[in-house]
């Protein structure tokens, strides 16, 4: 969260420590030029642009920047105003798990930005509970499952059951992938979770969870490659860590191997949790496609997904589960899949209230909904946390209140 502090001028500031100024800018593996282009799109009423080269002069301690161009650094690099001034960068304090990413790759801004994003808005609704005294039941708890290979099928069973998904669940929703994803987000927000959607590279993250505070979070891809589908399963997966593991926050790195992370056993859960062996084996004997195959292409695995409301992850899975793959079949098409644009959505563009609607989840605008007449409620930290001015804040939050 950025520190603004009590600044009474433009005047210039001194003492900038420019080894910091340059270490920020590359932890977030950001270019110069990249700052440039990230502040010419910050909205101009509240940052100034900084420039490529100004940068350079700043980083190599030959100028100094003003106060505003401080303030728009700080937004950029997600960090108060105040660490420009220090002797060294502060340690991370997001507490995110790096199983699973190479240690020479670094993680994109985009994807960097989203998880700082996560904990500030996991930070915000944890606090504004705690301060407020909100009643919020959580009906799930670290650790209640066990990622036993042996218990997979028994554990899907159960959560299927519980959750209620079943054929006839499938016929209500129709052929609509994403009143699929939306009826999913629903049931595992009513347990007392927090759902985001933000940005992140497909090819890098995926999703992410978090206990924070005795509260469950998780982030969605966006972007995701499928779209609806492919949102479905990361849901799911994510779930499934706040379930069986206890780390604090933990990211679905992409092209991760067995035994080095809980990542295998997520995924083969989530597969069976949405599709049965028995359902999968009937839509391949009546599409005459049920044998073993060393190759199954995209065209193939979208015909066979069509029925279920899965994403091609889960197919490819499951093929493998069944010997009808070879069985590092997922890591060779996650490859290809990286290689591509994403999937494009289509149909009606939301509005801006129900695109933030989308982001924030149905949780975390029921919280705020919940406390919009209370005399303690933080209208201006809400506006900051929505990044949105007072009055649009207040405006979006009376919308909520009366969309119920």
């Amino acid at each position: 969260m950025i520190i603004r502090g009590d600044i009474m001028s433009n005047k210039t500031t001194k003492w900038i420590n420019p080894e910091v100024l340059k270490n920020l800018r590359e932890t977030l593996n950001l270019t110069r030029e990249q700052v440039e282009e990230i502040s010419k799109k910050l909205k101009r009423q509240y940052f100034e642009p900084v420039y490529a080269y100004q940068l350079a002069e700043w980083e190599e301690g030959k100028g100094e920047p003003e106060l505003v161009h401080l303030e728009t650094l700080a937004n950029i690099y997600h960090c108060p105003v105040g660490y420009f001034f220090l002797d060294k960068v502060p340690k991370e304090e997001i507490p995110i798990s790096y199983r699973g990413l190479s240690q020479d790759k670094k993680l994109s801004y985009t994807s960097h930005s989203s998880l700082r994003r996560l904990y500030e808005l996991a930070n915000f609704a944890a606090d504004l509970i705690e301060r407020l005294g909100v009643p919020w039941e959580v009906k799930i708890k670290p650790g209640e499952i066990a990622p036993d290979y042996r218990l997979l099928d028994e554990i899907a069973k159960r959560k299927r059951d519980y959750f209620g998904w079943n054929e006839e669940t499938r016929k209500k929703i129709g052929n609509n992938p994403e009143e699929a994803f939306k009826w999913w987000r629903e049931k595992i927000e009513s347990l007392g979770i927090f759902c985001f959607e933000l940005k992140l590279e497909s090819n890098e993250v995926r999703g992410a969870s978090l206990w924070l505070k005795s509260y469950p979070f998780i982030l969605i891809n966006r972007r995701d490659m499928e779209a609806s589908a492919g949102r479905l399963f990361t849901l799911i997966h994510e779930y499934v860590h706040l379930i069986s593991e206890k780390e604090g926050v933990l990211c679905d790195f992409r092209g991760v191997k067995e035994g080095k992370n809980p990542e295998p056993f997520a995924n083969k859960l989530v597969a069976r949790m949405l599709l049965t062996y028995e359902e999968l084996e009937q839509r391949l004997r009546s599409l005459g496609l049920f044998r073993y195959r060393d190759q199954w292409s995209d065209r193939e695995l979208d015909e066979i997904r069509s029925s279920f409301f899965v994403s091609r992850d889960v197919i490819t899975i499951m093929l493998q589960e069944m010997n009808l793959a070879p069985h590092d079949l997922y890591e060779q098409k996650l490859t290809e899949w990286e290689r591509r644009k994403i999937f494009g959505r289509g149909g009606k563009r939301p509005t801006n209230k129900e695109q933030k609607v989308r982001e924030l989840g149905y949780s975390f605008t029921k919280l705020l909904a919940q406390l919009s007449n209370d005399p303690s409620f933080p209208v201006l930290d809400t506006s900051y946390i929505l990044n949105m001015k007072v009055e649009k804040a207040k405006e979006f939050i009376k919308w909520l209140s009366e969309k119920g």
